[in-house]
C-alpha cells in the first residue's frame, strides 16, 4: 500500500487506526525494554 491519502474517500479509519495502535504499542515496548537494560544492566 502506499502513502495514505487524507482525502480518500476509500480509506478505512479502523484500519489506520489499529495501524497507528500498534507502532504505538511496539514503540512503548522497545522503550520499556531498552530502559529496563539501562538501568538493569549496570547493577
Amino acid at each position: 500500500m502506499t502513502a495514505i491519502p487524507l482525502a480518500a474517500s476509500g480509506v478505512d479509519w479502523s484500519e489506520v487506526h489499529a495501524v497507528r495502535l500498534l507502532g504505538v504499542a511496539l514503540a512503548a515496548l522497545i522503550l520499556l525494554w531498552a530502559i529496563r537494560r539501562m538501568f538493569g544492566g549496570k547493577k
